[in-house]
């Protein structure tokens, strides 16, 4: 096994492995290579293997982390890689047969009366939302994928970092880690038209100079490779789907598949909780980019209940309704919200800035989770601060005044986001623990 080891890296050495604008799946490889050999094996093994790499766009968030506007099809042929194409979103797009109704939000949103490839990493459960995605990349004419990896572009402005300046002559450009958003949403949204190739060109012109990079990397770099990829996972900047199953649960263990996850339930001395918070920009532009986001969370024990109450303040520092090129990606944040809370909690009430929400709320239930979920639309117009506070109850059955009752709060942070900050207040003791979340994290507090 330590031949073939040694065999593999030094394929990766010489380069035959380019991954170009998606350098993350060779980090990927390199991840599992030094930590996990046998799983890279199975991810490339079997005769031809194909993948999507879903590039995202964080600043026009989604469930998954953002805007789906390109991918990255690679495929492999007896552990060789073959090919890889990288492609705009609308490509298959344009070529999906039959029709499909939306989710509400998307209708109200939108007012197309059908639902696309490009908006299908629509569900929070990423296992759930990549059936969905799989399913229309089959009916836009793509092979079945045998698994899909999903990337913000917080993770490929860190793999820019590393191997900046990137000199693009076509364009008469020069990317760095500073620049490299802002000039590539110049480049592939000026006079953008569905089916027009302009950002598959640009991309590709990235791609070329990143296989370069690569190419003369050093084995500091390649750590540093290892390392950025590493973090994206901690993150959920990068999530994992396969159809092999031996790999998927093995992903699933290390908790970067993107899953709705409760894992604790009221027990003995414990009173467990969870919430996850979860943003999807439907406003058709890039105003994530502007906006600021903290949630606070109250809580009062009483003998059969808690009383909870959470709080969520948006700040959109956008300068202007309709931006101009420059700044096109501001503008309003027409945010369809979701907000996962324990199956069991009810007697839900909503305000926006402290007035009663009388707008349609989407109650849904994961049973098989013990999670439910309420939706409904907040706008927060430039230069403006909208707050969302939510109250409900959870029954419970400990004992408080027992042997040091312990409360148990779960929280998933979204894909996309890179820090939430998040206060809380346990009443009325007055305790008090603020953290800035940048990954799922479960927070244990005696009462």
């Amino acid at each position: 096994m330590k031949i073939k080891k040694l065999k593999f890296l030094k394929r990766i050495n010489k380069g035959k492995l380019k991954v170009g604008l998606l350098i993350f799946a060779l980090g990927l490889g390199l991840v599992f290579s030094f930590l996990y050999f046998k799983k890279t094996v199975i991810l490339i093994a079997g005769g031809q293997k194909v993948y999507f790499v879903l590039l995202q766009n964080n600043f026009e968030l989604r469930p998954s982390g953002g805007f789906m506007g390109s991918y990255a099809k690679v495929e492999f042929t007896n552990t060789k890689l073959k090919n890889i194409q990288v492609e705009d979103i609308y490509v298959p797009d344009g070529q999906l047969k039959g029709h499909v109704d939306p989710p509400w939000p998307i209708q109200e949103a939108f007012k197309q009366g059908w639902w696309r490839l490009r908006d299908s990493n629509w569900e929070p459960d990423f296992p759930l939302a990549s059936g969905q995605i799989s399913w229309f990349f089959q009916k836009s004419g793509e092979k079945k994928p045998d698994g899909l990896i999903a990337v913000n572009f917080l993770v490929v402005k860190e793999l820019v970092r590393m191997f900046e300046p990137l000199n693009l002559p076509d364009y008469s450009l020069q990317i760095n880690a500073d620049n490299f958003y802002e000039i590539t949403q110049q480049q592939v949204e000026k006079d953008f038209f569905p089916g027009s190739t302009q950002k598959k060109d640009f991309l590709s012109a990235l791609n070329k100079q990143l296989i370069f990079k690569l190419k003369n990397a050093n084995i500091y770099q390649y750590f540093q490779l290892a390392k950025v990829i590493k973090t994206g996972l901690r993150e959920k900047q990068i999530l994992l789907n396969f159809n092999n199953s031996k790999l998927q649960k093995f992903i699933t263990k290390q908790n970067w598949d993107g899953g709705l996850r409760r894992k604790y339930r009221d027990k003995n001395r414990n009173i467990s909780d969870y919430l996850y918070i979860v943003d999807t920009n439907l406003g058709t532009n890039k105003a994530d980019a502007y906006v600021e986001r903290k949630a606070e969370q109250e809580i009062v024990f009483e003998k059969t209940s808690v009383k909870e109450k959470l709080k969520i303040s948006y700040i959109n520092s956008s300068p202007q309704e309709r931006p101009n090129l420059k700044d096109f990606w501001g503008g309003p944040y027409k945010n369809f919200l979701r907000v996962f809370i324990p199956l069991e909690a009810e007697n839900i009430q909503i305000k926006i800035n402290s007035q009663d929400f009388k707008d349609r709320v989407e109650t849904k239930e994961y049973k098989d989770k013990k999670i439910k979920s309420i939706g409904f639309f907040v706008t927060v117009p430039p230069l403006s601060e909208t707050s969302v506070e939510i109250s409900y109850q959870k029954p419970h059955n400990v004992n408080l005044s027992g042997l040091l009752p312990r409360y148990i709060l779960e929280i998933q942070k979204q894909p996309g986001i890179e820090f939430l900050p998040f206060k809380i207040t346990i009443l009325p003791k007055n305790k008090t623990l603020e953290k800035n979340l940048m990954t799922d994290e479960v927070i244990r507090i005696r009462i």
